[in-house]
């Protein structure tokens, strides 16, 4: 059974940015109060990681048991069999047997497993989305922590840098719902999923794009100190309060932010409503798979190079290459996804 009632269809975009808004209604708070509780003293050490990573625990539980209690009001889909097998009983047929795969199993089995196979054609390119993204969480800290944090009679922790991404996806998706995709329908600017993929990957590729002129006018600043008093500071050993500031770093977290909201939102909304109605929960599973892949893309290539300027440049170059191979793809598929859409 069809888990949206008649009429529902078109409420799938706004679902999946109430529930990205939630997930990093969470984070917002977890990156503000984290870095804190670790910094806190306990158990006779200078900082706290017992309780950084209890408190979240125990929330977790609060989260599970929440959702357990609510579970009497979830539209229930029973599954369909095991669609894995399915899928692979069919792929099989369709590569090696001489019998026509559609008498074998049907020839909506066999239609429904070449959708699948469509969708996860446009995953191809996520890992590399993911690559650049989650370098949020350990090489952008690794740029702060070389910047000037004093803000007045505030120290900004690099850490605490993160808080501006789920802070300003919690702004900035209603701002993308009730003024950005209307104005882009306005003025006749696609805003299907596959632009919109396509669009985000771009704009992460120019947050580190920016990332890297930033990068570059850090090692100017260490040259021109070291110039003007005969040293030879590094990156890491120049005093921060002659180093740029760590806010110079909000404009590339703003655009990777908007190519956030265009790419990770949208393939969670893509990959459920191009899968197939028995195969929904196997193409989610895909979609996430693809951040593991990028996570392996990123230690492949994070020893590129030593230098970090080089390495931000490298990054945006080859999501550059992504996004191209997400161009071409979607162009290939759309057709016959749509048609599979319609006919469903």
């Amino acid at each position: 059974e069809w888990p949206l009632r008649p009429g529902e269809s078109g409420r799938v975009q706004r679902y999946f940015s109430m529930f990205y808004f939630s997930i990093n209604a969470g984070s917002t708070v977890a990156t503000l109060l984290t870095p804190e509780l670790r910094s806190s003293s306990c158990m006779g050490e200078a900082t706290c990681f017992p309780l950084a990573f209890g408190v979240p625990a125990f929330f977790m539980v609060l989260a599970v048991i929440a959702f357990v209690l609510a579970s009497k009001w979830y539209v229930k889909v029973p599954p369909l069999g095991n669609p894995i097998v399915d899928v692979a009983k069919v792929s099989w047929a369709m590569a090696t047997s001489k019998t026509s795969p559609e008498e074998l199993f049907g020839a909506k089995k066999v239609a429904e497993t070449k959708q699948l196979f469509r969708v996860l054609a446009v995953f191809i390119p996520f890992p590399f989305f993911w690559a650049l993204f989650e370098q949020q969480g350990s090489r952008w800290i690794v740029q702060a922590q070389r910047l000037n944090g004093q803000l007045g009679s505030i120290t900004i922790k690099p850490d605490q840098m993160q808080v501006f991404n789920p802070l300003l996806i919690l702004v900035m998706i209603p701002v993308f719902e009730t003024v950005v995709y209307p104005l882009m329908k306005k003025v006749g600017i696609p805003t299907g999923a596959t632009f919109r993929m396509v669009a985000g990957m771009v704009l992460v590729a120019c947050s580190f794009l920016i990332c890297g002129f930033v990068e570059l006018g850090m090692e100017e600043r260490v040259a021109a100190y070291n110039e003007a008093h005969m040293s030879s500071y590094t990156l890491e050993t120049l005093p921060q309060e002659f180093q740029l500031h760590i806010l110079t770093t909000i404009p590339q977290i703003f655009i990777i932010t908007c190519g956030e909201i265009l790419c990770s939102i949208t393939g969670l909304e893509f990959a459920y409503a191009y899968a197939p109605a028995s195969m929904k929960s196997v193409c989610q599973s895909f979609f996430l798979l693809t951040n593991a892949f990028g996570n392996i893309i990123t230690i492949i290539f994070t020893k590129a190079t030593k230098r970090d300027l080089h390495l931000y440049f490298m990054w945006a170059g080859i999501e550059i290459a992504a996004a191209i191979a997400m161009f071409f793809i979607t162009r290939q598929v759309i057709g016959p996804l749509e048609k599979f859409k319609l006919a469903s």
